[in-house]
């Protein structure tokens, strides 16, 4: 019963109160997806959350980096870089641009995904040539999240991320993305 409920929900109908939202991020910040698609607490959230500042994008005001996109959908910081995930024009709630801000003033990166797959739960991937360009989320397995970019070659680096904000769009998104993996795991006697 409860399943069907879920399948009838028109996401594009349903939006999450501001006023929870703060609350829900941090639920869903200290939170993860076991390797079975089950939600799992995080007991040591308390170590997430003095490595990492989270929020919401509206902390980043009059923000025009996304303007020619479906908006943003995700922040990060490292000592770098200002990272940007992009929503798509055509559905607001797809990541689909990858842009990068250089701290040092150089000229950043800009990426389209050519896919993405909405199930990969935790990081956001991007190509650039042989290049690739990963953004972790944090989850139950990934305490500290990282920007990790891979070189051709096989080597590459990592940036520790010390601030993620996201989206209440992001957040509602994977929070209907948690519940139909847990619903899915639920066995009924």
């Amino acid at each position: 019963m409860l399943l069907k409920k879920l399948n009838k929900l028109n996401r594009s109908s349903f939006t999450i109160p501001k006023s929870i939202t703060g609350f829900m991020l941090g639920i869903f910040l200290s939170m993860g997806i076991s390797g079975d698609g089950r939600a799992i607490a995080d007991n040591n959230s308390n170590e997430l959350k003095n490595d990492l500042q989270t929020g919401l994008i509206d902390q980043l005001g009059n923000d025009q980096t996304c303007a020619d996109t479906g908006g943003i959908l995700a922040y990060a910081e490292t000592k770098d870089y200002g990272l940007y995930i992009c929503a798509d024009i055509n559905d607001p709630r797809q990541p689909k641009h990858y842009r990068s801000v250089n701290k040092n003033g150089s000229p950043g990166v800009r990426l389209t995904a050519r896919t993405y797959n909405p199930n990969q739960g935790n990081y956001f991937e991007f190509y650039n040539g042989d290049y690739v360009y990963m953004l972790q989320l944090p989850s139950a397995q990934i305490k500290q999240p990282l920007l990790v970019v891979e070189f051709p070659d096989g080597d590459g680096y990592e940036q520790k991320i010390t601030r993620l904000l996201l989206s209440q769009e992001l957040l509602q998104h994977l929070a209907l993305q948690s519940n139909r993996l847990r619903v899915k795991t639920f066995n009924v006697f």
